[in-house]
């Protein structure tokens, strides 16, 4: 009995690490870009302390979340999914071969290559399974960070786990996130044609499904982008085609978003001076009507900085209290809902948010004005 459960346990782990290993990168061809990262200089990577959590800031009004999604989707049309990645379709339902041999020693070995030497009982074990994040990374002219795919599995699921606690997106099992890390501006340039893309520190590409990373000489803040853009393939994974204010607003927030073990945490250290820099008029309802109502070549135009730390904060503004995720929650869901047309960010806000758009203009500017110290646990 104690050899069938240790060849049991031999088994399952066996399988977990075919599972999470890199599959080999394949070669790139160069993209159509569709979102991109700030340059660092302009979204610095916060120093991040390991402060104990506000228990008050964890989520526990999921079901008045729940009830304000389920009202939307449950008048919506079927979402129309042409307009998600749906990149789980490349890793569902693998199968692996597990050998299973006696060596000479009468010692058991699995392993998912038959075995090289003389052997006894050697059996063939077919299993068929989802790994929930596949990674393909590659590094074109630098090598790869280091941990870089257990980091990027481990940030990629608390971004995926936000997104569904705190906001109610849930998605399909699978998600395959492809990365190539360019160090040479021109090779860099080569992969994003745009020229606009061409000065960014990031980019995810919708039509390749690929994240492209110039690289940093600190390697944190490969990780910030990395997070930044991930956030950016998961709203192309569960979403569909949000206007590009909530959009870069999202990344912005998870960009900031550290794991601790099973959970993770949000905190503002280090750049609450950033932030007032930009701050609006006291009752806001000018500055967030222009920001919503940017599209992607006005949004990414010169003078983009205080943009992004303006879409940053709505989605922070949002996320402080649950009647804001909710409101978000409700937005997205109403995007997911119909992935290709980008939806009325103003009309579902002003119906969401308690007190309207100018209540929630109002309170983006307090934000900005006095950034909160606090930490958010998840």
């Amino acid at each position: 009995m104690r050899a069938a459960a240790l060849s049991a346990v031999l088994v399952a782990l066996l399988v977990a690490f075919w599972l999470l290993r890199e599959p080999p990168a394949a070669p790139m061809e160069p993209m159509q870009p569709a979102a991109l990262a700030p340059p660092a200089a302009a979204s610095p990577a916060p120093e991040m302390q390991n402060v104990p959590a506000d228990a008050s800031s964890i989520d526990a009004d999921a079901t008045e979340i729940a009830a304000t999604i389920s009202e939307i989707t449950a008048h919506a049309a079927p979402t129309i999914r042409g307009c998600l990645a749906d990149t789980g379709t490349d890793v569902r339902q693998r199968t692996v071969a597990v050998h299973r041999w006696t060596d000479a020693e009468g010692i058991i070995h699995f392993s998912d290559t038959a075995p090289a030497a003389a052997s006894s009982d050697h059996r063939v074990i077919e299993v068929t399974g989802v790994p929930p994040i596949s990674v393909q990374a590659t590094g074109h002219d630098v090598n790869l960070p280091a941990l870089l795919q257990q980091r990027a599995i481990s940030d990629a699921q608390a971004i995926e786990r936000i997104l569904r606690n705190s906001l109610g997106i849930d998605g399909d099992p699978g998600f395959a996130l492809k990365i190539i890390f360019v160090k040479a501006a021109e090779a860099y340039a080569r992969f994003v044609p745009t020229p606009a893309l061409a000065a960014s520190d990031g980019a995810y590409s919708s039509r390749e499904r690929t994240i492209y990373v110039r690289w940093q000489a600190r390697e944190q803040d490969n990780f910030t982008i990395v997070r930044h853009e991930i956030a950016h393939a998961l709203v192309h994974e569960r979403i569909g085609n949000l206007p590009v204010a909530i959009n870069e607003g999202l990344a912005g927030f998870f960009e900031r978003v550290e794991v601790y073990g099973l959970g993770a945490q949000v905190a503002l250290q280090g750049e609450q001076r950033a932030l007032r820099e930009v701050t609006v008029s006291d009752d806001g309802a000018d500055e967030l009507v222009d920001l919503l109502a940017r599209d992607a070549g006005s949004f990414y135009a010169p003078g983009r900085e205080i943009r992004y730390l303006r879409a940053f904060a709505l989605v922070a503004t949002l996320m402080e209290q649950v009647q804001g995720r909710a409101a978000l929650g409700a937005l997205l869901a109403a995007q997911r809902a119909d992935s290709c047309q980008p939806v009325d960010v103003g009309g579902l806000l002003d119906q969401h948010y308690p007190g309207g758009l100018a209540a929630l203009a109002a309170d983006w500017s307090r934000w900005l004005r006095e950034p909160p110290s606090t930490v958010h646990a998840y």
